[in-house]
């Protein structure tokens, strides 16, 4: 198995078990809104101890993790992941959107929006920019 893989499955399973344990206790508390910051950063700290810790330790055992060279397959496996993470994170950002709008909550709403159009601009530009390099 690759570094990049254990790297994956390291993200995959402390996102799990943190952003897992966070829904639960949001549940529990019967409370997804207010008075939630204070978790909402704690859990953000846990997640990178987390992953820090263990790419720490696996990179101990690998056998020279740096000798690995990235390969086609990997860069299209990280394409795929990318646009399917994308779709998620935009479906997101739209229900978020709507909530803020019937929320009155416009400052909110503004930057999810702007930030939506923004990461497209980007996108694009960057597709027009590798298209124009012939990569």
């Amino acid at each position: 198995m690759s570094f990049k893989e254990k790297s994956a499955w390291i993200v995959l399973v402390a996102m799990l078990w943190i952003f897992g344990g966070y829904t639960w206790s949001l549940y529990k508390a019967g409370s997804f809104g207010a008075g939630t910051t204070g978790v909402m950063f704690g859990t953000i700290i846990g997640f990178v101890i987390l992953v820090v810790i263990a790419h720490i330790v696996v990179a101990i055992f690998s056998a020279r993790p740096g000798d690995e060279q990235e390969d086609e397959r990997d860069r299209l496996i990280e394409l795929k992941a990318d646009s399917l993470s994308g779709y998620a994170l935009g479906a997101a950002t739209l229900t978020a959107l709507a909530l803020a709008l019937f929320e009155g909550a416009y400052l909110i709403a503004n930057i999810l929006f702007l930030g939506l159009a923004g990461s497209e601009i980007i996108k694009n530009a960057c597709q027009v920019l590798l298209y124009r390099k012939g990569a």
